[in-house]
């Protein structure tokens, strides 16, 4: 059975009566993630109306495609919230239990921009890296817990409406991800318990020199991929 969370109902509606017209139990709570007092309430609401959680999916996520100075700053606020410490909220909420099953796994779907970031998405890129960080961690501590596993999926742009207008220069080279490639390589990921993310960049952020990684990134229009920006917060 599967639990969805999230801020608006009409969404969680359409996607439970999906995911039941698939044969699935669902059920959904509306929850800002960001809301710390929220997100342990509704997980105690969802521990006694469903049961315990055994793999909870860290999607959440915001973004507001400006640079910081023309930021509002209660903007970059909620990007953190939400991107970062929405995360912290939500595994605190459910791990213990999963602890105690010595049977649970933390998913957190990520992003490339965790690693290399890029102009006019200061907010999140800030943020992808802080939770980048708190996976890390958390799988480290997590290595002497049977039962219990971390896995972080850092994919590339996908095409939803959330980075909408966002361009690169050679779209055909490196063409957005659809959300079910996405899906479906974070579910093979948990499976085999691994990271997944474009390993050649990793790579060549380990052996190049700053300077020609920053050529790099101007080639391939990285640095200029949010001028066009409209997107969805």
């Amino acid at each position: 059975q599967i639990i969805l969370w999230g801020r608006t109902e009409k969404c969680l509606k359409e996607t439970t009566e999906e995911i039941r017209m698939m044969g699935t139990e669902c059920h959904y709570f509306i929850c800002d993630v960001g809301n710390r007092e929220e997100v342990y309430r509704q997980a105690k609401a969802v521990r006694e109306k469903v049961g315990d959680i055994t793999i909870l999916v860290n999607n959440a996520a915001v973004v507001h495609g400006k640079s910081l100075m023309d930021s509002d700053d209660d903007a970059l606020l909620k990007s953190q919230h939400i991107n970062t410490l929405g995360q912290f909220w939500t595994t605190k909420a459910f791990l213990p239990r999963m602890l105690e099953l010595q049977n649970g796994h933390i998913v957190c779907l990520n992003s490339v921009l965790a690693l290399s970031a890029i102009p006019g998405a200061i907010d999140y890129c800030t943020s992808k890296a802080s939770s980048f960080a708190f996976m890390e961690s958390l799988t480290l501590g997590l290595l002497d817990c049977p039962g219990v596993n971390a896995t972080t999926v850092l994919p590339f742009h996908t095409s939803t409406e959330m980075f909408q207008g966002m361009r690169i220069r050679f779209p055909n080279l490196f063409p957005p991800l659809k959300p079910e490639t996405v899906a479906n390589s974070a579910v093979i990921t948990v499976l085999m318990k691994q990271v997944w993310t474009m390993h050649v960049l990793v790579i060549l952020k380990s052996i190049l020199p700053q300077a020609a990684l920053e050529e790099i990134h101007k080639f391939s229009g990285s640095y200029t991929c949010m001028n066009t920006f409209k997107g969805r917060t």
